[in-house]
């Protein structure tokens, strides 16, 4: 169930029962969105305190370009806020709302995919690092498509040898999840385990950090990663070493070409694949499809005896 923060103010009620709505009719309501709503009617509240109005001035001023931000990051706040002041016009409440095209959204980021030869290429450049670690999360990362922050803060108890399972806690949206591995991955875990954390309690890190009770934290895996990367040459087509993100996108097209070479419609196990990745939805999941000609192809193909029905003719 999704959480909903706590507001106070005088536009506490409005806030909550937005929320509540958007979340009733299906919608995602992350707490990044709601923590952005609860700065703005923070804001409306500075000078004089507005009860259950929203006016220009607060509105432009809450939506001006922040120093640092990305029109990305803008947009999402000026989208949260324009669509909260939608809403208490619906109601019936006196509000401004801001326009469409305050902020435009950069280039999309297209991210490289790295291929089977590469990561292996990766993975035994990272056998060669002082520290035990570089290898296993690798290998987690690749085999599962977790997220580097999940990778991250997985504790020994989190993976289940006798299920082949991992399990996710807490990762991003608050969505927590038992995902099934490999049996490869899962021998290489378990020998990782007795080799390195023998006597460390199931709550125990699996990576643990240089400070005593803490997790190696994503940045500084990250890091050290960036630096396997560059010495293994996978790099970015300007010559940067590749994302550790970009592991994770590699996964989910492979997922979705070894579906497309099974037979399997895409759009139907979409799903599936969206749950295992821990998407909040499937429109997140649908983006690889982009990625992917295969299914491009196969979409193609299905739809030509539709295309020659209503258009006549040969479909190109």
């Amino acid at each position: 169930m999704q959480r909903v923060i706590e507001f106070t103010g005088p536009y506490a009620r409005l806030l909550r029962e937005y929320v509540e709505l958007r979340q009733g009719l299906g919608f995602t309501m992350a707490e990044g969105s709601q923590r952005t709503l609860r700065h703005f009617a923070a804001h409306l509240c500075e000078d004089t305190p507005i009860s259950e109005v929203v006016d220009e001035r607060h509105a432009c001023e809450f939506l001006a370009k922040r120093p640092g931000e990305s029109e990305n990051t803008r947009l999402a706040r000026c989208v949260v806020v324009r669509q909260f002041c939608l809403h208490l016009r619906r109601i019936g409440i006196a509000a401004y709302v801001p326009p469409t095209g305050m902020a435009k959204a950069e280039k999309v980021f297209v991210p490289r995919i790295v291929d089977e030869r590469e990561m292996t290429r990766i993975i035994d450049v990272a056998g060669g690092c002082k520290a035990p670690w570089p290898p296993m999360a690798l290998k987690i990362l690749w085999c599962t498509g977790v997220r580097i922050g999940e990778a991250s803060a997985l504790t020994v108890g989190d993976f289940h040898e006798g299920q082949r399972s991992l399990y996710v806690a807490h990762s991003k949206n608050d969505r927590s999840r038992v995902i099934p591995v490999s049996d490869s991955l899962a021998a290489d875990l378990a020998d990782y385990i007795r080799a390195n954390a023998a006597s460390t309690p199931p709550d125990g890190w699996l990576f643990p950090g240089a400070k005593p009770g803490t997790h190696l934290p994503a940045q500084t895996m990250g890091g050290t990663l960036r630096l396997v990367y560059r010495k293994a040459g996978v790099l970015t087509a300007e010559g940067e070493p590749i994302r550790t993100h970009d592991i994770r996108h590699s996964f989910a097209v492979r997922a979705l070409e070894n579906m497309v070479e099974r037979g399997q419609d895409v759009f139907v196990t979409l799903p599936y694949l969206a749950a295992y990745m821990g998407h909040s939805d499937i429109r997140s999941t649908e983006y690889y499809l982009k990625l992917l000609p295969s299914a491009h192809r196969d979409i193609a193909e299905r739809m030509a005896p539709t295309s020659r029905s209503i258009f006549g003719g040969e479909a190109p």
